[in-house]
């Protein structure tokens, strides 16, 4: 797609005046997780755009938080209305968004303040945590393509009930560990884990007009989307393409930095992990039916694994591919 054909999904309204020795891919691949047990899909997903409201408790188990991004300081700006993105809790104390979610409010003198655990992240007794720092793939000079990233440092840590999603930064064999994957006869060898469809979380509009016309805005609100993945996941490059299960459904802004969650049976098999594959780093315009691009985080391995270390807290590798053998 052309760069015209891409809309940047920071919500824009506001700017305005397993067991068996023989394991499978299939096997692998686990059911969706939206969130726990309690929320799984057992029918389409709704979309963002016109889509059901996510309970606080679902949102607390998939890790979803809210992006406040002040405005006060905008000239161009209606007023009282933030920014919002969306991004998810990755450890006790980190976030994981994506990397416009600073720089566009930063353009217009906007502050990303704080981050928001609720499934309505503008209610004003919603609980939050002051943004302490946050670094961005720009700050260590990453500048390839797909290169939309950004770590979050909150004040404190999440409330006790919001659960921190798996970022598996091993997940698959990477362009060197091609040929072990292949001796070692690997079920993500040599597909990886396919395209699977996967479920995405996130507080944008939920009116198409609501980027362009003030009275329409929408955002704030958690929405639960399914989308199906329609390239190849792969550590080599730097993201993927995806598009909504169900029709007449689509990411909007305020999506942006949401994540692209799928559940995979563990290889011991105890149960389904829910993984994190994917943030939101822009989708197409207008917001039903369109395409939405995804940052493959495990591409980005070594800005996180470097920047959570900086942060003062360091992520895990998570789930590796040699695990499976």
């Amino acid at each position: 797609m052309s760069p015209t054909s891409i809309a940047i999904a920071l919500t824009a309204a506001a700017v305005l005046s397993p067991g068996s020795s023989a394991i499978t891919r299939r096997h692998i691949l686990g059911s969706l997780v939206a969130a726990s047990s309690s929320t799984a899909l057992t029918s389409p997903a709704r979309a963002i755009v016109k889509g059901e409201t996510v309970t606080d408790t679902e949102a607390a188990a998939a890790g979803v938080v809210g992006l406040y991004i002040d405005l006060e300081g905008c000239s161009v700006c209606r007023k009282g209305v933030p920014a919002t993105c969306t991004g998810t809790l990755i450890a006790p104390d980190l976030v994981l968004s994506a990397r416009h979610c600073s720089d566009v409010p930063r353009e217009l003198n906007g502050t990303l303040t704080r981050v928001v655990f609720g499934s309505d992240m503008l209610q004003a007794n919603a609980p939050s945590r002051d943004v302490d720092r946050y670094v961005s793939t720009a700050d260590y000079n990453i500048e390839t393509a797909g290169n939309d990233l950004l770590l979050i440092k909150i004040r404190g840590t999440a409330p006790p009930t919001w659960r921190p999603v798996e970022l598996p930064l091993r997940l698959l064999p990477s362009r060197a560990e091609q040929a072990e994957a292949e001796r070692a006869g690997s079920p993500l060898y040599p597909d990886g884990i396919g395209m699977p469809d996967v479920i995405s979380y996130g507080y944008g509009q939920q009116n198409v007009n609501g980027e362009s016309d003030v009275n329409s805005y929408s955002a704030g609100t958690l929405k639960r989307i399914g989308l199906r993945v329609r390239t190849e996941v792969r550590p080599w490059a730097p993201g993927f393409l995806t598009t909504p299960l169900e029709r007449g459904t689509g990411t909007c802004a305020g999506d942006s930095g949401g994540g692209a969650i799928v559940g995979i049976g563990d290889p011991q098999g105890r149960g389904v992990r829910q993984l994190l594959i994917g943030v939101q780093a822009a989708a197409s315009k207008p917001c039903v039916d369109n395409q939405a691009i995804f940052v493959y985080p495990q591409a980005f391995s070594e800005f996180l694994m470097k920047a959570s270390r900086d942060l003062g807290s360091p992520l895990a590798p998570g789930l590796s591919w040699r695990e499976f053998n």
